[in-house]
């Protein structure tokens, strides 16, 4: 063989295939854990980042701070960045609803720049309020270094935390949630089809996002509602991390949904309401065993913990100054479309485990568990119910939680704080049942 073929050889051969994979199932009324692979393990989130833009955004509309009609001004920076993008020249200027559009289905890295600087002055400062943000929605894991999900070292998040922004999502912008089911827009007379391909395909899936980087493998956070034997609306939210292909990740969404949503049907009663004077008596018990995994976490480092940390107890100010230069083959100049063909044709490795939603493993009681009482339609119900409650153990703090399914609002009471070795006791020793959340 020459030297020239043994180089385009060596330039031709796929690039070897390293990200973890890990998934969750969440309810998306009651935040509880179904499923549960490795989910906290540290991973890069590519285009799922532009979920906590698009909040952002929706937050700014809420505020008044902004409308759909605001014209936002395009920088040369982010006319210059890496594909998938719109296209967008500089000098020109774009509409709110356009970025939404653009961001929600193609996933345009150009329109999330030009949102970060119009809202913040400046992607780094946007960024820095996405990782604020991410914090207070109970997002621990999560670091954000830009506005698009490009290839950036220190950005990090987990499953369980892109589960928690699509429940976010869902919960606080009902309405502008709607945008995620869309499948297609046009632009300058060019239609641009949404890049989750669930949609239309698979019963009751109406979002959310996918996202595709050589460090992360192919990402996709669905959620999908049906109604259960009651008539009532049940939303679940899948999120699947490190798939290989984007065939794979689809199918395993798929698998993961559909499996739920089965086992949900045949074992989980619906409460609406409950007489007060019988509130300690129609406690629901379910103790779901939650999933887990011992895989290795390659990324899981002392520089990862010391980035989560650091970010965690300096206000949100940025940890690495300086940086980071993506690899060569995740550059600036390299499409990161997932459906570029050699993407696409990417292989599991020989040691791939699929998970099974049937093979349960307790989790390890590391950390406090919350108490899922009952789902109420009266909110000084379910405050009753759960200050009852906690009265009757001597120990955890009442809650309660807002939860709309469709038009109507329910109210569901918990405990919080409750010792990891002491929940399911706790459950015991209620007048009733409930259920231990993760």
């Amino acid at each position: 063989m020459s030297d020239a073929d043994a180089r385009l050889r060596k330039r031709i051969q796929p690039k070897p295939y390293t990200p973890k994979y890990s998934s969750i199932v969440m309810d998306a009324d009651t935040g509880q854990v179904l499923h549960n692979e490795d989910a906290n393990g540290i991973r890069h989130p590519a285009s799922l980042t532009k979920m906590m833009t698009l909040y952002m955004v929706f937050e700014a509309l809420k505020e008044g701070r902004i409308s759909l009609e605001t014209r936002m001004p395009i920088s040369l920076r982010a006319s210059r960045q890496a594909p998938s993008k719109l296209g967008l020249l500089p000098g020109e200027t774009i509409s709110i609803k356009t970025a939404i559009l653009g961001l929600v289905t193609k996933s345009a890295n150009d329109a999330a720049v030009v949102v970060a600087e119009f809202l913040a002055g400046s992607e780094e400062a946007f960024a820095r309020k996405m990782t604020q943000k991410a914090r207070g929605l109970g997002m621990m894991k999560t670091v954000f270094r830009n506005a698009s999900g490009l290839p950036n070292p220190s950005q990090l998040t987990s499953a369980k935390d892109m589960a928690i922004l699509s429940r976010a999502l869902y919960r606080d912008y009902p309405n502008q949630y709607k945008y995620f089911s869309l499948k297609s827009f046009n632009h300058k007379g060019i239609e641009h089809r949404n890049h989750n391909h669930l949609l239309g395909k698979v019963a009751g899936v109406d979002g959310i996002k996918t996202g595709y980087i050589g460090a992360s493998g192919f990402n996709l956070a669905a959620s999908a509602v049906r109604l259960n034997k009651n008539n009532h609306r049940r939303r679940l939210i899948t999120v699947v991390m490190g798939g290989a292909n984007r065939h794979w990740r689809d199918r395993r969404v798929t698998e993961l949904l559909e499996s739920y949503f089965a086992r949900e049907e045949a074992r989980r009663p619906v409460i609406e309401s409950v007489d007060e004077n019988d509130l300690l008596n129609e406690l629901i018990y379910e103790e779901e065993a939650i999933e887990t995994t011992t895989a290795n976490q390659p990324l899981s480092n002392k520089d990862i913990d010391s980035l989560l940390h650091e970010v965690s107890t300096e206000g949100m100010e940025p940890v690495l100054n300086e940086t980071v230069a993506p690899k060569k083959e995740e550059s600036a100049e390299s499409p990161f479309s997932e459906d570029t063909q050699a993407q696409s044709n990417r292989t599991l490795p020989t040691n791939w485990k699929v998970p099974s939603p049937k093979s349960v493993v307790k989790s390890p009681p590391s950390q406090g568990r919350t108490l899922q009482l009952s789902t109420l339609s009266c909110e000084k119900k379910a405050q009753d119910l759960a200050q009852k409650s906690v009265k009757k153990l001597g120990f955890g703090r009442p809650n309660v939680q807002k939860i709309r399914r469709g038009k109507q609002t329910l109210y569901s009471a918990q405990i919080t704080g409750i010792p990891a070795l002491k929940a399911n006791k706790a459950c015991r020793l209620l007048v009733g049942k409930c259920v231990v959340l993760a």
